[in-house]
């Protein structure tokens, strides 16, 4: 078989509803040689049906432990010397994967290429709207910032096979943050990502989505993720000063918000627990916590007073 460019990697569980649109989008890619691995953990909603009308599609069904592990379950039948990811509801723009290899080839000494992202709303009509836009090329190389408290944007990465060789895989135990986990290990270990001028990826922001969603169905497991490794970085003294530095405000905040969502739920004791727990890994969390909190609230008041009257001048 020919060895395809580029290896496209999709987890997917009862999506029959969004699968197809997903890989029509890979389909209509030009420019680049690619190979569709889906790995399915056993749908029975009629995607595996779905995805019976594409032959061309790697389909890995069975069980799986959750988002991470199907990924590694790709990633260990990957031929693609470039790796990409794509969820079973969003994405890819035209021309993104020829735009990625073009910027891997012409940058060899880069582990990465990354290319904006968008974020749209999709409504129960299937009309999509967009949300928010994320294009800033400092975001794409990745800064302490964007690990920690920031939008990492995995989707729009895409990594050479030789990083995952060097950093290893993802770790399954986390379900909501195993892309920031493996992001912040590439990071320490070197990783240098090349920007992709060209908006890349879709994120679809729905009531069924894992993690891009609305209100508070994720949030307080997804916040107790980001704690453990916040956590483990503070704790490591190998890890780089400003990457540290910024662990101690991510912390503060995760631990902030996690508090406050359990008094909003009426789970006083829970709230309690967790800033004592944030207290023994960094006294001065509630500080940090503040100070972040009152330069979110500086931050949208100077929005409000810069947006213009509705009323007459």
């Amino acid at each position: 078989m020919t060895t395809p460019a580029i290896s496209i990697i999709t987890p997917c569980l009862n999506r029959a509803a969004f699968i197809a649109e997903a890989v029509e989008s890979v389909m209509a890619q030009e420019g680049a040689e690619v190979e569709h691995i889906v790995a399915d953990g056993g749908s029975t909603d009629g995607t595996l049906e779905v995805l019976a009308r594409y032959p061309h599609l790697r389909v890995l069904s069975g069980p799986d432990g959750g988002v991470y592990d199907a990924i590694n379950r790709g990633l260990s039948v990957a031929r693609g010397p470039v790796i990409g990811h794509l969820n079973s509801d969003d994405l890819l723009l035209p021309g993104a994967l020829a735009a990625a290899v073009r910027a891997l080839a012409g940058t060899p000494g880069a582990d990465a290429a990354c290319g904006g992202a968008l974020v749209v709303t999709t409504g129960a009509g299937g009309e999509n709207r967009m949300a928010c836009r994320y294009d800033d090329p400092a975001m794409k190389r990745l800064r302490p910032v964007d690990l920690c408290r920031g939008v990492p944007m995995i989707n729009a990465r895409f990594f050479r096979r030789s990083l995952y060789d060097r950093v290893g895989v993802y770790d399954p135990s986390y379900r909501y943050a195993g892309d920031r986990d493996f992001l912040l290990r590439a990071w320490v270990a070197g990783m240098n990502t090349v920007p992709v001028a060209e908006p890349v990826y879709v994120y679809r922001q729905h009531a069924g989505s894992l993690t891009i969603v609305g209100g508070m169905r994720h949030t307080v497991p997804w916040l107790d993720e980001h704690l453990r490794l916040s956590r483990r970085v503070m704790d490591d003294p190998a890890s780089p000063p400003a990457l540290r530095r910024e662990a101690f405000a991510w912390h503060a905040l995760e631990v902030g918000r996690a508090a406050a969502y359990a008094l909003i739920g009426g789970k006083t004791g829970r709230a309690v627990r967790l800033s004592i727990d944030g207290a023994r890994a960094d006294a001065g969390w509630p500080v940090r916590f503040a100070a972040q909190a009152t330069g979110a609230c500086i931050r949208r008041f100077g929005q409000a007073k810069d947006q213009p009257s509705s009323g007459s001048p």
